[in-house]
């Protein structure tokens, strides 16, 4: 992998992002074959259902390559809070596929528009009720998973 990735970083020029890391360990190799970012992405979870959430290890791939790095979340946006854990968690950006399928289904390209303001929206409002006006104040504090309300609860 990283020799064929080193292949292509030596023929393209441009920003490369590598599509499908799953662990710290994998996008640190990624990293050190050339590549300017990653994508954390289990390709929806058909391949392998026993994959971990995007969302999980996410932190841990931030924290493994680094502010610098580009880290994009593929995979669990359904809500504009969402993309809030996402860049919460780390995330520089996420994308947001099965919303704008679901709004092509419903309606052609009306239905695409339609669905990413509906992510626009609430994402907006979900900014608004944590008291921030930018994505740039978000932080790691904004997200609550089931793994920190155990440990405050239980520690």
């Amino acid at each position: 992998m990283q020799q064929d990735l080193a292949g292509l970083r030596a023929k393209w020029p441009h920003k490369l992002l590598v599509k499908g890391v799953l662990s710290a360990r994998d996008a640190v190799r990624v990293m050190d074959a050339g590549a300017d970012g990653i994508i954390v992405s289990n390709h929806g979870g058909r391949q392998l259902d026993r994959t971990p959430a995007t969302l999980d290890v996410l932190p841990s791939v931030r924290e493994a390559v680094g502010p610098e790095a580009t880290v994009i979340l593929d995979g669990g946006i359904r809500h504009g809070q969402d993309v809030i854990a996402a860049i919460a968690s780390g995330a520089d950006a996420a994308m947001a596929g099965r919303a704008y399928l679901y709004g092509l289904m419903a309606g052609g390209e009306r239905g695409v528009e339609r669905a990413i303001e509906i992510l626009r929206m609430e994402y907006q409002r979900g900014l608004q009720l944590i008291g921030l006006d930018t994505t740039s104040k978000i932080s790691r504090d904004h997200l609550q998973t089931a793994s920190s309300t155990f440990a405050a609860s239980h520690y």
